[in-house]
């Protein structure tokens, strides 16, 4: 059960509001509302109201959209898994969704979303909103869904993301975020004035030209950048007071997560000698292919980004993740084209250092044997095999914090960051 205050107008459609306040106990994932009032509700950790009050606004809508600051894979795939959006699709009806990207949107977000618009080529459209005031964020969550003349709205704290939705993201609390909502049914006049005010807002975005594609190198050079982010919070790392003589136990190690507190299920960073190949292919092998890159036997595209030994980002790259029928598992990574394949006297080889920023993309660099680095980075691969067996390619899978160790100049665009704050 969850606390509501349910608002209604005890005045004609379009006359000016006067508002009583009711206190009602309700199941929030079935509540509904009259014309032209308003229920607002308080989200707790462990539940999933706004995805259902979302969901709710759905039934028999005619069309949609929303506009979020936030978005992440497992968000994506919870509003369109939900049964009655799902519906509205299937049933031919249009959905407008805008997400930000200053923060947590990454590309394993566009990836999804760009399949879902696939799925619907000619019924979904996303843009994202991006721009250039580093002092501001892009930070509104709202809904909205046409049945009749009716138009519901959503609109709250909760960003397109599993926690903001109240999905349970991790094992272990908090499984979702302290979120705020109202659902408004409006009609008539206030319907349609909420309307012009979005589809003003809409036309003005487009005008100045930051509602982007999908595609847009810029959209997709920021998600890069938002994959590279690890959250961690300090709110686990004080201890429980001690007892009277007793010594105080040490304070557990803080741990950093992904969005949607999602596994990698592999340490970050490959480190793997490469053979030589057709130019701009990188033999990975099987098990880097599959446990590190994600291949999971159908093709599928990830994003990668070279970064520069003196760290320069080069742009980034949609690859197609296959096995061709030789039995190949190559990767097209087109810097290294640009270098000259060369094998140490001592049988030593060119050598890949990968990082998986989220589960489908991927910052890399080439360390070529002639390279002043290239000794820091064999030596985490440990003895090249001796002459005369079959030179099978050294390979390790690290954490960034063993790389920083072994290789001081690595360059600092390749490895994530952590942020000393809970995923928002």
């Amino acid at each position: 059960m969850q606390l509501v205050f349910l608002k209604t107008s005890s005045n004609p459609v379009g006359a000016a509001f006067q508002h009583r306040i009711h206190w009602l106990r309700i199941n929030p994932s079935q509540f509904t509302i009259g014309k032209n009032q308003m229920a607002f509700v308080f989200q707790q950790p462990g539940t999933a109201k706004l995805l259902h009050a979302i969901d709710n606004a759905a039934v028999n809508a005619d069309k949609g959209g929303g506009v979020f600051a936030f978005a992440s894979k497992g968000g994506i795939d919870a509003l369109f898994d939900s049964p009655n959006i799902a519906n509205m699709l299937a049933a031919g009806r249009h959905f407008h969704l805008i997400v930000g990207i200053d923060a947590i949107t990454n590309a394993e977000a566009l990836l999804c979303l760009s399949e879902r618009v696939a799925s619907y080529p000619a019924l979904l459209a996303v843009n994202v909103f991006f721009h250039n005031h580093p002092n501001s964020t892009f930070h509104p969550k709202f809904s909205w869904f046409w049945q009749g003349n009716n138009l519901r709205l959503v609109t709250g704290s909760g960003n397109l993301t599993r926690r903001g939705l109240g999905q349970v993201s991790m094992d272990t609390p908090p499984p979702g975020n302290w979120e705020a909502f109202s659902v408004q049914n409006l009609s008539g006049a206030d319907a349609e004035a909420a309307q012009l005010e979005i589809d003003n807002w809409l036309s003005a975005q487009q005008e100045t030209g930051r509602l982007l594609s999908l595609d847009d190198e810029k959209v997709r050079e920021q998600a890069m950048a938002n994959g590279r982010v690890r959250f961690s919070s300090t709110i686990a790392a004080a201890p429980p007071a001690p007892a009277a003589g007793v010594p105080a136990p040490a304070a557990p190690a803080i741990h950093a997560t992904l969005v949607d507190g999602v596994d990698l299920g592999t340490p970050e960073v490959l480190v793997r000698e490469i053979p030589v190949n057709r130019t701009g292919q990188a033999d990975v092998g099987k098990s880097a292919l599959m446990e590190f890159f994600g291949y999971e036997g159908v093709a599928k595209n990830v994003f990668v980004q070279h970064v520069s030994r003196d760290d320069v980002l080069g742009p980034v790259e949609s690859i197609r993740l296959f096995v061709n029928q030789s039995q190949n598992y190559r990767l097209e990574l087109h810097a290294i084209a640009d270098l000259e394949y060369k094998v140490g006297a001592d049988d030593s080889r060119m050598i890949l250092v990968a990082t998986k920023l989220d589960r489908r993309s991927f910052r890399y660099t080439i360390v070529p044997v002639t390279s002043a680095d290239y000794t820091f980075v064999s030596e985490l691969l440990g003895p090249i095999p001796p002459h005369g067996h079959r030179r099978l390619m050294r390979e390790r899978r690290i954490l960034p914090e063993n790389l920083r160790a072994a290789w001081p100049d690595a360059p600092p665009n390749l490895l994530p960051v952590e942020l000393l704050t809970p995923e928002p």
